[in-house]
């Protein structure tokens, strides 16, 4: 009996704490403010530069710098192939770099290292973007209220994760 009455109490607490319980419009969620957006979440991952900001915005601090580091991985020695091979200042632009004047600036293998490096690049990009979302939605699902004005009820559920 006293589980039941400190729930109701605390679902109380809850419907008097909420501002945009959605009582009229059909359907929704409760926002308490610390909900994550997972298309934001999802942006921030994908992104262009070599940093995994969506799933540092979820939270997820593991995973944003395990991301991170694959990405860095990947972009550095591709930028490094740039720099050697396309810009004013790399090592193929004097005369002599094979004894040949007519050398071009990229040869196949550094062709093929730099495709490999910015495949592997963009799928890491992809595979962290999905993984923020997810993210967030994990995130989102830890604490909800809804409401179905079809079936006139109401469902909060409280996730708590039990480490053994």
């Amino acid at each position: 009996m006293k589980r039941i009455v400190i729930f109701i109490v605390l679902l109380l607490v809850v419907f008097a704490a909420s501002d945009s319980f959605a009582q009229h419009h059909g359907g929704g969620s409760v926002n308490n403010g610390n909900r994550k957006d997972p298309s934001t979440a999802a942006l921030l991952s994908i992104q262009p530069l070599p940093v995994d900001l969506g799933n540092f915005y979820t939270g997820n601090w593991g995973r944003g710098i395990l991301y991170t580091t694959a990405e860095l991985a990947l972009f550095i020695p591709a930028a490094v192939l740039l720099g050697r091979n396309g810009w004013s200042w790399g090592m193929h632009n004097y005369s002599n770099y094979y004894g040949t004047d007519n050398r071009p600036s990229w040869t196949e293998t550094e062709r093929n290292q730099f495709y490999y490096l910015l495949t592997g690049y963009v799928i890491v990009k992809i595979i962290s973007a999905f993984d923020a979302g997810y993210s967030a939605e994990r995130y989102n699902q830890n604490i909800s209220l809804r409401y179905d004005a079809q079936t006139n009820t109401t469902m909060f559920s409280w996730n708590i994760p039990l480490n053994y």
